[in-house]
């Protein structure tokens, strides 16, 4: 292996390692809190219920490592962000999405796993605040 060669695997090792960082911090932080403290920890305490915000879980999830979770907020303007939070899971926060434009008709659908029966609330960070639908999901097989 030449000089070249090294400076490029090494180089490439620090870019992985670096763009994996943010993503870990952001994980044990929201880690550590329970699902109510991290939702007031991503809204600021100020959020309200949506029905313009549309959340669909199944009500019994036969599998708890593949269950099926829609969000739909094509009817909110101004979408920056979409967060998902499982309440019984170990790390309530499941997944966030950033959008790059305001102006995007924000839909995700997704699987996450549930280790037990929970409440799935979805949080939309719009260019006025926050929104949130919650739904209940019964589990028979854990996933967790």
């Amino acid at each position: 292996m030449n000089r070249r060669s090294a400076i490029k695997v090494l180089f490439g090792g620090m870019v992985v390692l670096s763009s994996m960082l943010p993503l870990n911090a952001l994980a044990n932080f929201m880690g550590k809190l329970k699902a109510d403290d991290a939702i007031n920890k991503i809204t600021g305490g100020k959020h309200s219920e949506s029905s313009s915000l549309k959340l669909k879980t199944p009500k019994l999830a036969e599998n708890g490592t593949q269950v099926p979770v829609t969000v739909d907020a094509t009817a909110l303007t101004g979408v920056k962000s979409i967060f998902l939070l499982v309440h019984e899971n170990i790390k309530p926060v499941a997944m966030r999405i950033d959008f790059e434009s305001d102006d995007v008709a924000a839909f995700a659908s997704f699987r996450v796993k549930m280790g037990k029966p929970t409440k799935v609330t979805a949080i939309v960070q719009t260019s006025v605040g926050f929104v949130t639908a919650s739904s209940n999901t019964k589990v028979t097989k854990g996933g967790c």
